[in-house]
């Protein structure tokens, strides 16, 4: 790993929203107590029950937040990629984690002790006033998707997953190309919804006969945008007919916002 000097550690956390709140000086701080860790492909950093003793930032590499579910299928909450953090809850309360975190790539992680930073918190009182609503408006978020989830039929549930791969930075799961195309397995997708992979096999073929998007060997292309974001906002049925197609409008999570 090229990260060991602490100058390089300060410019990568200094790249996040959370740690741009610290300053340089306590930046500087905890680059030298981070704890530089190459995580190989399937391994567990962190696993469900398990009370993190650190917080974690992504240098390279991916990391999978999942929990299985009753029925034996694995609910992934979400793909993280470089410049994400995890494990942030152990700032300011003991839990056991409620997912499972593992790589999903050869990944470099930088760790930093949750004992270190109660002492920077009881050094930097301010500090905390500063991150408290960075990490309630995290779990706002959260809690939001989760609702909309699980109060949405699939074809919602679906066309919002397929527009958040596409709109809300670097993908997870999914890669896009330059064509605007999605490269994701129906299992990936599936398990995003969460649904069956048949249950979504047979939504997306439904969308390709009404021309809304086109699955191929892995790759997803939204033929109508306007469409499926209709479709998102429940304004249009998943048995409904298609015949009419609304006029291009704001991005889907603009909307929400």
């Amino acid at each position: 790993m090229a990260f060991s000097s602490a100058e390089v550690r300060v410019r990568q956390l200094d790249k996040t929203r959370l740690f741009r709140l610290f300053g340089q000086d306590i930046l500087s701080e905890l680059a030298k107590v981070a704890i530089l860790r190459r995580v190989p492909k399937n391994k567990i950093v962190t696993h469900l029950g398990d009370i993190p003793n650190y917080i974690y930032y992504i240098i390279q590499g991916k990391i999978r937040l999942s929990a299985p579910l009753s029925d034996g299928r694995e609910f992934i909450f979400s793909d993280l990629g470089p410049g994400d953090t995890f494990d942030l809850t152990r700032l300011f309360i003991t839990r056991r984690s409620n997912m499972n975190a593992a790589s999903v790539v050869d990944s470099d992680l930088m760790q930093i002790d949750v004992a270190f930073m109660a002492r920077v918190f009881d050094k930097h009182p301010d500090l905390a006033l500063k991150v408290i609503p960075y990490l309630c408006e995290a779990m706002h978020d959260a809690q939001e998707r989760v609702i909309h989830s699980a109060a949405s039929a699939l074809s919602t549930r679906l066309a919002s997953t397929l527009l958040r791969l596409t709109e809300r930075g670097p993908p997870s799961l999914a890669t896009v190309d330059r064509t605007g195309s999605i490269h994701i397995s129906q299992t990936d997708l599936a398990a995003m919804v969460p649904a069956s992979r048949a249950k979504v096999n047979r939504c997306l073929r439904e969308w390709e006969r009404r021309h809304l998007t086109q699955y191929d060997h892995g790759s997803l292309t939204i033929l109508n945008r306007a469409a499926l974001e209709s479709v998102a906002f429940g304004e249009i049925a998943f048995d409904r007919s298609m015949m009419h197609i609304p006029r291009a409008r704001a991005s889907f999570w603009q909307g929400r916002q």
